[in-house]
């Protein structure tokens, strides 16, 4: 028998996206990095392969001071589509880095590459 969950399966690390919690956390100074993915997006499985799960982002994610929030549209949830909508995207991958230096956040290409995410996060840190 297969169960369907409800609850998203986040990587490790990462937590629940709640867009309530990106202004008050880059008002504390911290990055936040919003990454929209789902379990049928062969390009998000690539991007993780090719860079998340690489050390040296790695590094530069998985510090104080960067919060990791992650979506998981695999069953399009009205909320995902709605934040989408905002940035004028209607599909996935969808990453955005804010942070001090980047408020209005920092949109990522959907291939990306291990030097635009720490470029981005570096931007959004204020470096």
């Amino acid at each position: 028998l297969y169960t369907v969950s409800t609850q998203p399966t986040l990587d490790a690390g990462w937590q629940a996206f709640s867009e309530a919690a990106i202004a008050p956390a880059v008002a504390e100074g911290k990055v936040v990095f919003v990454d929209i993915t789902a379990d049928w997006c062969l390009t998000c499985k690539a991007n993780k392969r090719r860079v998340f799960d690489r050390q040296e982002v790695e590094d530069a994610m998985f510090v104080p001071n960067v919060l990791l929030l992650q979506a998981d549209w695999s069953h399009v949830d009205p909320k995902i589509s709605a934040f989408l909508k905002s940035y004028g995207r209607a599909g996935i991958p969808f990453n955005i880095i804010y942070g001090p230096g980047a408020p209005q956040g920092i949109i990522l290409s959907e291939w990306l590459t291990k030097e635009d995410v720490i470029r981005a996060l570096e931007q959004a840190a204020g470096e």
